[in-house]
């Protein structure tokens, strides 16, 4: 009702001006995609799950990767739609998942980059994970070690995704390989992604999936380069949701060639 009323009165008054300008903004979002010049494109249409496990996961434990609930989330923008396409990846083989680490667990320190704000709930998403996958232990790793914690098959380290030598100690402390997922949700930047991807990926089983979320429209050519280095299987999956900007909506999937 109240976004019916702002449009007749953008209509009214301003001649449909602030709608011209998200359509742009949207217009803009697809060229930035298209700029990939992948060679192949798929594009898929789907109807949402408004009952989905995973996103009422996310809302229990205050991760933004989905919901389902509009209101009452525990930090201030619009969830991702992440859910959506983890459900479809996994759902037929939730209890042959054993091992998920994922980089991020959501400080809650807002004097640090990527922060969940103060009302953030640290280790949501290791939390859904191993819900979601009952036979997984969840391995995380974060560089705020005041948040750090451990508990029923969830066990959590210190880790600088900017450092190698960082990531190296990390894997040491995990002291597990052959990873079914594994997900870098931390600083969500190109150089920490980077980063993290070059000194993690042999930790990923030959038929497991590595996940970058959160990428941003202009790093998505930026990743694209320099995925042109290395023998894999690289999607770049951009979730539109209706109403809103791509924004950061995006994943990297990346699957070793068998």
């Amino acid at each position: 009702m109240l976004k019916r009323a702002l449009r007749n009165l953008d209509k009214r008054f301003l001649g449909g001006a602030t709608q011209r300008s998200r359509l742009l903004r949207r217009r803009q979002a697809d060229v930035k995609v298209s700029e990939l010049r992948t060679s192949e494109k798929i594009y898929t249409f789907y109807n949402k799950n408004n009952t989905s496990e995973m996103a009422q996961l996310c809302d229990k434990y205050g991760s933004d990767k989905g919901s389902i609930k509009s209101k009452g989330h525990a930090y201030r923008w619009t969830p991702h739609s992440y859910t959506d396409f983890y459900s479809r990846t996994f759902a037929h083989c939730r209890s042959a998942v054993r091992k998920v680490f994922e980089c991020g667990l959501g400080t809650n320190n807002p004097e640090l980059n990527s922060s969940m704000g103060v009302s953030g709930r640290p280790g949501a998403s290791l939390r859904v994970w191993r819900d979601y996958f009952p036979e997984a232990i969840v391995f995380g790793g974060d560089i705020d070690k005041d948040i750090l914690f451990e508990e029923e098959r969830i066990k959590s380290f210190y880790v600088d995704q900017l450092d190698p030598k960082s990531i190296a100690s990390f894997w040491l402390k995990v002291g597990e390989d052959d990873f079914d997922l594994m997900i870098d949700d931390g600083l969500h930047t190109f150089e920490a992604g980077t980063s993290l991807f070059s000194h993690s990926v042999g930790f990923l089983a030959e038929t497991g999936i590595y996940v970058i979320e959160d990428v941003l429209r202009d790093d998505l050519l930026r990743y694209k380069i320099f995925f042109e280095s290395f023998n894999y299987f690289v999607d770049y999956v951009a979730m539109f949701r209706p109403g809103h900007s791509l924004g950061d909506n995006s994943l990297i999937i990346i699957r070793k060639k068998l």
